[in-house]
C-alpha cells in the first residue's frame, strides 16, 4: 500500500484555500452590494450558487447575485458595477421577480442586508 499522507495534506491545503477564497468573495460581494445600493435602487439581493455553499466553490466559480426590485434599465449597470468592484469577470446577475428558481434562491441564498 502507498502512503498518501503528502497528497492528502496537499489536497487539504487546497480545499482550505478555496474555502478561504469563497468566504472572502462572499464578504466582498456584500460590501459591493452596499456600495451599489448607493448608486442603483433595488429592494433586496441574494448571493447564491457555489459562493453561498461551503466547500462547493472553486477557482473557476462565478459570482451569482439575484435582485428583487432592480429595474431593467439598471440591469447591465449593476452587472458591470459588481464585476468591476469584485475584480471578477464571471458575474451572473438575475432579476428574481419572474425567475424560475426564485423560491430556491430566496430559500438557499445568502441575503444581503441593507445598512440603515
Amino acid at each position: 500500500m502507498w502512503n498518501t499522507d503528502l497528497l492528502d495534506s496537499a489536497l487539504a491545503k487546497k480545499k482550505l484555500k478555496r474555502e478561504q477564497l469563497r468566504k472572502q468573495l462572499l464578504a466582498d460581494a456584500m460590501q459591493v452590494l452596499d456600495r451599489l445600493a448607493e448608486e442603483i435602487p433595488f429592494e433586496q439581493a441574494y448571493v447564491f450558487g457555489s459562493v453561498s455553499r461551503a466547500h462547493c466553490f472553486n477557482e473557476h466559480s462565478d459570482l451569482d447575485i439575484a435582485f428583487i426590485g432592480l429595474k431593467d434599465e439598471d440591469f447591465f449597470k449593476a452587472m458591470a458595477f459588481v464585476s468591476g468592484e469584485v475584480g471578477k469577470d464571471d458575474v451572473d446577475v438575475v432579476q428574481l421577480e419572474e425567475h424560475r428558481w426564485a423560491e430556491k434562491i430566496i430559500r438557499e441564498g445568502i441575503p444581503w442586508k441593507r445598512k440603515d
